[in-house]
This record gives structure tokens, C-alpha cells and sequence, in this order.
């Protein structure tokens, strides 16, 4: 039996800025088309826009991107070179901002951090509709 391939793009931003997200957002969805999982793309790119907003925000340097098709959907992670962790949480009704990764975290089959030597990968991972209501 043949093993399919896995399919990845990996991405080196130095220095993202908000002028980027697009090209970035573009990026991401041609990939999902190329690999038959456009019904994934509105909580990819949401997850992908929030993601790189934090590091734009929270983080200096540079970031890498990945995004990794698996066989029931896609993971996508950035690691940066910061340590600080991010948190997950219900932000209040009326702040500004804070809610991206609780949203996320709903949207996403999993959200996970890692603690890197030398700073963090955060990542999410979404799987076909059909197969999100068998898991849940």
C-alpha cells in the first residue's frame, strides 16, 4: 500500500507586519484549494490571522510558519522566539481585545502551546466537519 506524501508549506516572516496578513491569509487559502480542503479555510485563516496578530503584537523578531495537511485536516503552527506563553481565556464583555485564542479554542479541534529552548510553538489543529461531529 503507498503512503501519501505529507503536504506542508513552511514559511519564514521576519519581521511580520499588518501589511503582511493578507499576502499570508492568500497563501494559506490557495494551499487548502490545492489540497481539496477549502471547507476548512474560514477557521484555518482565522486561526492563522490570530496566531501571527500575536506575535506581531507580543513578540520581536522573526516567526516560522507551518502548515501541515494530516488526513482528516490541517495543523498549522507558528513558533516564535519569545518565551512569554500565551493564555487562554474568556475575556470580559467589554475588553478591546484578548479573546483570538478562546475563540479559537472553540473553533479548533485542539489548541496547544509548546515551551520551546529558545521561545514557543503555538498551534492548532482542524479536521473535516463530518469528522469533528464523530469526535465530539
Amino acid at each position: 500500500m503507498a503512503v501519501s506524501p505529507v503536504r506542508q508549506h513552511h514559511m519564514v516572516l521576519p519581521a511580520i507586519g499588518p501589511e503582511s496578513m493578507e499576502c499570508v491569509r492568500e497563501i494559506v487559502r490557495t494551499l487548502l484549494r490545492m489540497w481539496r480542503k477549502s471547507d476548512l479555510e474560514f477557521v484555518t485563516q482565522l486561526g492563522v490571522t490570530e496566531l501571527l496578530t500575536n506575535v506581531l503584537k507580543h513578540t520581536p523578531g522573526d516567526c516560522e510558519l507551518v502548515v501541515r495537511e494530516t488526513p482528516d485536516g490541517i495543523l498549522v503552527s507558528v513558533t516564535d522566539f519569545e518565551d512569554a506563553l500565551p493564555t487562554v481565556k474568556e475575556s470580559d464583555a467589554d475588553a478591546e481585545g484578548g479573546r483570538g485564542l478562546f475563540l479559537l479554542s472553540c473553533l479548533a479541534d485542539e489548541l496547544q502551546t509548546q515551551p520551546l529552548l529558545h521561545g514557543k510553538q503555538v498551534w492548532f489543529r482542524t479536521s473535516h466537519a463530518a469528522d469533528r461531529e464523530e469526535v465530539r
